[in-house]
Parts: C-alpha cells; sequence; structure tokens
C-alpha cells in the first residue's frame, strides 16, 4: 500500500464513525488544554513574581546599618547580631560608604535617606516618601527603564521622579492609559504634558519653636508645624506590582543633595538623642548595596557582617522561592498531566473498539499483502490525527480560558495592587510544544492496539466474520 492509500484508510475509518472521533479529541482537547494553561499560570506567575523583584532590586540589593534595631524600642542599639555585638560600631559616613562601593562585586552603594511626607498635586494627597536617588542610579532599574520624563541631570536638580502607582494612589492616570483596576470613581485624567514639568507640594513636618511654650502631647498638641516645598515632576517610573525595600511603588525621588532643600524632621536624630550620642559618628541610618549579580550577595553581606553591620537582605531567599516556584510548577503540572492520562485512555479504549469493528477489513488487507508495519502505520495516522486536532482544540481553548481568568483575576487582585499582571505566560513556543506533544502522546497511546491489530491471523478473521 501507498502512503496515500495508507492516509485516505485512516481519515475513512475515523470519518465513518465521527461522533466517536469528536468525543475522543474533545477528550485529547480538554487533557493538552489543561495542561498548557496550567503550564502557562505557572510560568507567567513565575515570570511576573521574578522580574517585578529582580526589576526592584530585591535579588542583588541588601540593606545596612550599624544601628541593631529592637522591635520592642526601634531607637535602642540592641541588636542580636554576635558580630556587631563583639565589635565596635562603625559609623556610616561618606568615606565607610564610599569604600563599599569601591569592592569588585559591589555595583554601586548609596546612602538611604528618606523623609516622611504628603504629596499634593492636582488637588489629591497622598501619603509617601521622599526618597534621595544618586545620580549612578539612572544607569540602574526602575530608573534606567522610565518612558515617561527623564532622569535628573544634575544631583542638586530641585525635581522629583513619581510612580505610575502613586499617582494610581491618588486616583490620577495619564491620557492613553487604561489601567484603572480598581480606582473606582472620581478619577481624574491628564494628558502627560500636563504631569510631566508640573509643580507638586511637599509636604513635612518640622519643629516649630513658637509652639513649644503652647504644646500639650497630652492633648495632642506637638510643637510641630507644616512646611511646604514645591518641585517639578521630571519622569514617571512603573516599579511594578512587587516593589520594595529602597524603591517603593508609594515612594516619590528626588536627587541626593536637592533632598536637602526639603525640611523635615530627623527621626534618626532623636534616635540618637534618646541614645545619649549626640555626638554620633554616624552621617546616615543605613546604607542600600547592590552587587553585580546575586552570586556576590552572600559574599558581600559576610563581609559587611565582618565590619559589624547589620545587613538585610530578601536575595537570601532567593532559593527558597526558586523552590516553591518548582513545587508550583509541579503541582499544576500534574493536575494537567492526570488529565491527560485520562485522555490517553480515552484514544487506547476508541482504537481498541475499531479492531473489533475492523477485523474483517484487517484480515482482507493482510490477504491481499498488507504487512504488519502497514497495519500499524493506519492506526498510528488515526491516533496522530486525533492528537493533532485535539491538541489545537485543547491549545486555543486554553488560550481563551487564560484570557479570561487573567480578567477575572484583576478586577479582584488590580483593586489590591493597583495594576493588572500577566498571570498565563501563553507563548507560541508553549502553544506548539503542547500541539507537537499531544501528537506524539496520541501515537504512543495507539501503539498497543495497533500492535494487536497487526497480530490478527487473516484466516481466523475471515472465518469469523
Amino acid at each position: 500500500m501507498k502512503a496515500s492509500d495508507i492516509a485516505i484508510l485512516a481519515f475513512y475509518n475515523l470519518r465513518r464513525n465521527t461522533m466517536r472521533t469528536i468525543l475522543t479529541s474533545l477528550g485529547v482537547a480538554v487533557g493538552i488544554g489543561s495542561l498548557a494553561a496550567m503550564i502557562s499560570f505557572a510560568q507567567g506567575i513565575t515570570e511576573n513574581i521574578s522580574l517585578s523583584m529582580e526589576n526592584n532590586d530585591i535579588f542583588t540589593g541588601l540593606t545596612a546599618t550599624s544601628r541593631a534595631i529592637d522591635p520592642d524600642d526601634p531607637g535602642s542599639s540592641r541588636g542580636t547580631n554576635i558580630l556587631s555585638q563583639n565589635k565596635e560600631e562603625v559609623p556610616l559616613n561618606d568615606s565607610v560608604i564610599s569604600g563599599i562601593g569601591e569592592w569588585n562585586e559591589v555595583a554601586i552603594a548609596f546612602p538611604i535617606v528618606s523623609k516622611p511626607a504628603t504629596i499634593q498635586l492636582a488637588g489629591r494627597s497622598v501619603k509617601a516618601s521622599l526618597k534621595a536617588v544618586p545620580m549612578e542610579m539612572g544607569g540602574y532599574p526602575p530608573f534606567i527603564n522610565i518612558t515617561r520624563g527623564r532622569f535628573f541631570k544634575s544631583a542638586d536638580e530641585p525635581r522629583v521622579i513619581v510612580s505610575r502607582q502613586m499617582l494610581q494612589q491618588m486616583k490620577i492616570l495619564i491620557e492613553g492609559e487604561s489601567d484603572n483596576v480598581g480606582l473606582g470613581g472620581d478619577v481624574l485624567v491628564l494628558p502627560l504634558d500636563s504631569v510631566i514639568g508640573k509643580e507638586l507640594t511637599v509636604v513635612t513636618r518640622v519643629f516649630d519653636v513658637s509652639k513649644f511654650s503652647t504644646a500639650n502631647p497630652r492633648k495632642n498638641e506637638l510643637p510641630l508645624s507644616n512646611e511646604y516645598t514645591s518641585l517639578r515632576i521630571a519622569g514617571i517610573i512603573d516599579n511594578g506590582a512587587f516593589s520594595s525595600g529602597v524603591f517603593n511603588s508609594s515612594d516619590v525621588f528626588i536627587p541626593s543633595k536637592a533632598i536637602d532643600y526639603v525640611p523635615c524632621i530627623d527621626l534618626r536624630s532623636i534616635y540618637d538623642i534618646m541614645d545619649g550620642k549626640i555626638d554620633s559618628k554616624n552621617k546616615y541610618g543605613s546604607v542600600h548595596v547592590r552587587v553585580k549579580e546575586h552570586r556576590n550577595l552572600k559574599t558581600v553581606k559576610f563581609w559587611l557582617e565582618e565590619m559589624g553591620l547589620q545587613v538585610f537582605s530578601v536575595g537570601d531567599k532567593l532559593d527558597d522561592i526558586e523552590n516553591l516556584f518548582l513545587m508550583l510548577d509541579s503541582i499544576f503540572a500534574a493536575v494537567g498531566v492526570i488529565a491527560l492520562v485520562v485522555s490517553v485512555l480515552g484514544i487506547v479504549n476508541t482504537l481498541i473498539m475499531a479492531i473489533y469493528e475492523r477485523r474483517k477489513e484487517i484480515g482482507i488487507m493482510k490477504s491481499l499483502g498488507g504487512t504488519q508495519f502497514q497495519i500499524k502505520l493506519i492506526f498510528y495516522v488515526e491516533a496522530a490525527f486525533i492528537g493533532f486536532v485535539g491538541g489545537v482544540c485543547g491549545v486555543a481553548g486554553a488560550k481563551l480560558a487564560s484570557q479570561a481568568a487573567s480578567s477575572f483575576a484583576n478586577t479582584q487582585i488590580g483593586k489590591i495592587i493597583g495594576c493588572n499582571l500577566e498571570f498565563f505566560d501563553f507563548s507560541w513556543t508553549l502553544a506548539l510544544a503542547a500541539i507537537l506533544f499531544s501528537v506524539v502522546v496520541s501515537v504512543l497511546a495507539s501503539v498497543y492496539p495497533a500492535n494487536r491489530a497487526a497480530s490478527i491471523d487473516p484466516l481466523d478473521a475471515l472465518r469469523r466474520e
């Protein structure tokens, strides 16, 4: 028999039992669709979290401080780190931080200078932290990814960079943005040129000497007053949904020297006064260190601890996070495999039934010179066709279901994080791999029925008929 004859016989047999073929293909579609959707969901979650964390300095950044914070007494210098207890406190000043930045494994090190503030823009206001950023950070995420506006031109430029998430907290959208999930009503839509270059007001709290004589803390009357500072917006960044640490999505960023223009109570100085360290050599409370590669993180952390500094880094948990993602992928894949096994059993059942119905045909083909391989090939082609149709339908269904599920999830989660996430990473590579896998699995499922059909004795088959 020619290859064309084998294909014609295979498709004729499938068409003869159309309903059974359709149901078997749907079974394969459900299995492949479930498996593809589960894998794309696991990959989507992994990509979203990992990329967002990496862009926000999660895996390559750490924070070091010479002050060991006691949770019950934020102003204390009591700590649990043995190294820092046995060594003299290292002053965090410009020379120490500059020395850390010169290490080969370190990309950049800079002091963390932050001031609590209320940001007012276009009649809206939100609580935020005004955070100093050195000029060198212009070459690192998230500032390297500024697509609206620009980075600072100088270290003392009186401008700020705000995040898209902070604007959303103020219910302000840039014209052309459709990401208004969870914002509710009263949304203010502004053109980009009405935000970039526009002045915002930074409201901070300062000591008011004139109120010292009349202040009464018991009546919530403190010797404080508001200070208003106007700054222009230089750019807008998108920190992502998983920002933390130095680059929190609710922060407002300002050049490292320009932050001195904004008066504010220095809480760190208050803690030093409470500790009796008015002459403390610490110029800064903490330092942020970004390593060149994640593999340098543990080494740099060890060196900082050897200096007597307290070190905190989320990157230490990267192995645990990766194991969690691996477990998540395995669970989702297992669910899809179970559905696929059910589909395989359906293919085996369909082809075995076809053997009993076509014993006479198989006997005649073998009597006319059909080889065992040719008989097997007919069943392989039938199974491959079922697998292909089921794979295409399964991938299409999984794609539609993933889009619907992602839209629904964003309507719920978007209210919490203030932006949309791509929960499914449904690439063309995954779609083609799923279809190919469906064909291969279907052909493998047909091996037993095909061998059984090829082993039929033609005389016995014709005698029974």
